[in-house]
């Protein structure tokens, strides 16, 4: 596989935030007084963006200005417990040494995906981190995929997305890339099919 980058998904792929996701929500339930819908799971919902999180888990109790108190709970502390997968931190130094681009596309937004990159010191790894809002659309949009690859320079047949969600994949199709489901991640079956599927990251590294 002749390739030059590799964009990844950030939460249920490079991170397990799903700890301070669930915190975040816990307190945002409770401070709009819907804390009965408080799920179970939290992994089941994450994916999207903190929008898409809150619908899939109020429904028709969804309220836009629910979103500005979940990032704000959010914002307070964002690396309470979250930490890299096993072997991420490895396998992107791995591929840094074999010369890839890397970058980031999250739907999270980018000063959130910044923080907790820096955070948790993986920042430096990274060329461009692209989140919810730095482009005009997001995932499943191939847009943010385009736009980083271009600040990259390099063109989608050369680039490899990975993610755990069916957003990653269809964006990744979408804009032209190979794709990988990470399957360490939140998500474990999708309906399009990836190129990849990676059971550990360093499996990533023993296919590039």
């Amino acid at each position: 596989m002749r390739l030059r980058a590799v964009l990844f998904d950030l939460d249920g792929t490079l991170i397990d935030s799903a700890k301070d996701i669930e915190l975040a929500l816990r307190k945002t339930l409770k401070d709009v007084g819907l804390e009965e819908y408080m799920p179970e799971r939290i992994e089941d919902y994450i994916g999207g963006g903190v929008r898409a999180l809150l619908e899939r888990v109020l429904g028709d109790k969804f309220r836009e200005e629910f979103v500005e108190i979940f990032r704000n709970h959010y914002m307070e502390n964002p690396v309470l417990y979250t930490k890299p997968y096993d072997g991420v931190p490895e396998m992107l130094e791995r591929l840094k040494e074999k010369g890839y681009s890397l970058a980031v596309v999250s739907n999270k937004l980018e000063e959130l995906s910044r923080k907790i990159l820096e955070k948790l010191g993986l920042i430096h790894f990274f060329e461009f981190v692209a989140g919810g809002d730095t482009f005009l659309e997001r995932k499943p949009s191939p847009v943010p995929i385009i736009g980083t690859l271009e600040i990259l320079g390099t063109l989608p047949e050369f680039a490899l997305v990975v993610g755990d969600t069916e957003a990653d994949i269809v964006a990744g199709k979408g804009a032209g890339a190979k794709t990988a489901l990470a399957l360490w991640g939140y998500t474990k079956e999708v309906n399009t099919k990836p190129d990849l599927y990676l059971r550990s990251p360093s499996e990533l590294t023993g296919v590039l």
